[in-house]
């Protein structure tokens, strides 16, 4: 299992939730809205169910506020917000869309479908989480996407990306420590396994609330 999963959990008693108000007027965001990413959307239908149920069971307390169904996905790699001009080191232009599709089609070709394993929840300071163990094939994936000269380099890129499924942010500190004493008694749930056998290429719409994923490219794998 991934060591670095164990260490965030071991703080979990020391996390000062991150509250998200507004997606579109974060630190992260800075008033832009679309955010394109390569993602690997959730739909397999017993796994959403199972989701849902965990989501359930948590949104009794206050703190919690549980994401979409539509919005569950694994991040693969970030590219950054569509711009007309570059004005953060984060900005796509809009222009390079099919540059970067076209690009994607080169590197991804070359990968097998590959299956993960949902094991475990977690929690960082802006989520709760499924962890998502793949031996390293999403690292991988990541990495050939990096060649792209039309997309950035981002912070939770390899060797930082450590993926998972995001399934509630805080909306606001209340009761926390029931979330986390809630978590310890459901840690070691399983999801089962899931194979991939795409990758999207996503424009996130962001707005106060959630954003919402629409896909622009289907990539499919080997």
């Amino acid at each position: 299992m991934n060591n670095k999963f164990t260490d965030i959990w071991k703080t979990r008693n020391k996390i000062q939730p991150t509250v998200m108000k507004d997606w579109v007027n974060s630190d992260w965001a800075r008033g832009r809205n679309q955010f394109l990413t390569f993602l690997v959307r959730i739909k397999d239908k017993s796994l959403v169910e199972k989701i849902i149920e965990i989501q359930e069971g948590l949104s009794t307390i206050p703190c919690v506020d549980p994401f979409p169904k539509d919005y569950f996905h694994i991040t693969v790699k970030g590219c950054g917000f569509f711009a007309k001009s570059k004005e953060y080191e984060d900005d796509v232009s809009m222009e390079s869309l099919q540059k970067i599709i076209n690009r994607a089609k080169e590197v991804l070709q070359t990968f097998n479908e590959f299956d993960i394993f949902l094991s475990k929840l977690n929690v960082f300071s802006e989520v709760v989480l499924i962890e998502v163990y793949d031996d390293g094939k999403i690292g991988e994936l990541n990495r050939g996407l990096q060649v792209i000269p039309e997309i950035n380099k981002m912070e939770f890129d390899y060797p930082n990306l450590l993926p998972h499924i995001s399934i509630a942010q805080f909306q606001n500190n209340q009761e926390f420590t029931r979330l986390i004493d809630s978590l310890e008694k459901m840690r070691d749930i399983e999801f089962g396994i899931v194979t991939i056998d795409s990758i999207k290429l996503v424009i996130a719409h962001l707005y106060k609330k959630y954003p919402k994923l629409e896909t622009i490219h289907t990539f499919r794998l080997k």
